[in-house]
């Protein structure tokens, strides 16, 4: 490598150091917004008189949107997240005006915006840093989770007046300011982020034939996390009727867990522990925290519980991603994944209503999470490439 073309280089990286921090703000910023309808919805729910059935059809379409957004998503990241951002701009603003009925279209294409920014960061992300992947995915889910985690404390303000207009409000405001940094800032860095990673997109040394196992761990894998996450607030209010701002709690419980595992495994860890190691280890931990979350009856206990599904949850997708990358970096796979955000919250939100107790619901999570262990077993890679991996780590 010539010195110019070593301090071209040099400068890239300092340049995307900057957009980094202010898209992994951004993207703090759609964890917020994607548990914000979850937090709402005891709210919603009484203010509309919906029952668990519609309430979860509610989240279904949020989370279709999302998966349709990353179907949208295509090589011009950047045009991708700038449209995703004008989405959310113009929902953001509706939702302070829509009665029940439009809040379902709404809701779809608030999904849809946070589909597309969502994905589109992350392919970026993926694109820049191809030789350390993993921690990096990890480390912007961090940001998503962190504003996932704060979420449901900064809401409780705006729970007690009389209308969410304000917090549509907010959010809008903030949107908006995202929207500009792309259009001025990250437009002129399009084709230059692009060029250089072109050469990286290919696939990595394991069987392709890897990859549908691998996509159907992380459509489980989104999926208990969204149907926990959307969930939990109305699990927690039911046993804890005296405050909305104590049910909340129990999904910022969850949420901070995830935040601290993402935050510890976007470190040189995760070359230490190695991939394959940790996910073995958190599938289990999913499974035996969900199942401790239909068996908690207290407050107390489904907030504990709560929070250890999050550690168990939380570096789940960014590995799975890593791994998922290495064969297709595509948005087609960021869709596919996000049928289970989809499917399981609105499964959950049907069960429920059936048998009459959320408790029976949080069932559709647990199978979820049972069926990743076997899924497991044909999509993760050899352990000898897990070693070379972590070898090569920087």
């Amino acid at each position: 490598m010539t010195p110019q073309s070593s301090a071209a280089v040099e400068t890239d990286k300092n340049r995307w150091t900057v957009s980094s921090i202010i898209l992994g703000a951004g993207f703090g910023l759609t964890g917020a917004a994607t548990v914000m309808l979850g937090v709402l919805l005891p709210t919603l729910s009484l203010k509309w008189g919906m029952r668990d059935n519609v309430a979860g059809f509610l989240l279904f379409l949020q989370f279709l949107g999302s998966s349709l957004g990353a179907i949208l998503t295509g090589t011009k990241r950047i045009r991708s997240i700038s449209i995703g951002y004008g989405l959310l701009i113009l929902c953001a603003g509706a939702l302070a005006f829509a009665g029940m009925r439009l809040s379902f279209a709404v809701f779809f294409l608030f999904g849809l915006g946070l589909g597309m920014v969502m994905t589109g960061t992350s392919l970026l992300i993926s694109d820049r840093y191809d030789d350390d992947r993993a921690a990096k995915l990890e480390r912007v889910n961090f940001a998503w989770a962190a504003g996932a985690t704060a979420a449901p404390v900064l809401f409780i303000p705006f729970l007690r007046i009389p209308t969410l207009s304000p917090l549509f409000f907010t959010f809008q405001g903030l949107f908006l300011l995202l929207f500009v940094w792309v259009m001025a800032r990250e437009k002129q860095d399009e084709v230059s982020a692009l060029a250089p990673l072109l050469p990286s997109q290919m696939h990595g040394p394991e069987s392709a034939g890897a990859l549908l196992p691998l996509v159907a761990l992380a459509a489980c894998a989104v999926g208990v996390e969204s149907s926990l996450s959307g969930w939990l607030t109305t699990y927690s209010r039911r046993a804890d009727l005296p405050g909305l701002g104590n049910a909340a709690l129990a999904a910022s419980l969850f949420w901070f867990g995830i935040v601290i595992s993402r935050l510890v495994f976007s470190t040189r860890l995760l070359a230490v522990v190695g991939r394959r190691r940790l996910l073995g280890a958190v599938l289990w931990g999913a499974v035996v925290s969900t199942g401790l979350l239909i068996a908690a009856q207290t407050p107390f206990s489904i907030r504990v519980v709560a929070a250890l599904a999050g550690l168990c949850i939380g570096p789940l997708y960014p590995l799975l991603l890593s791994y998922i990358l290495q064969r297709s970096p595509r948005g087609w796979v960021f869709a596919v994944a996000g049928v289970g955000s989809a499917v399981l919250p609105w499964l959950t939100g049907m069960l429920s209503a059936h048998l009459n107790s959320l408790q029976f619901g949080l069932i559709a999570p647990c199978a979820a999470a049972v069926l990743m262990i076997v899924l497991a077993k044909a999509g993760i890679p050899a352990g000898n490439v897990e070693k070379m991996k972590a070898a090569s780590h920087p």
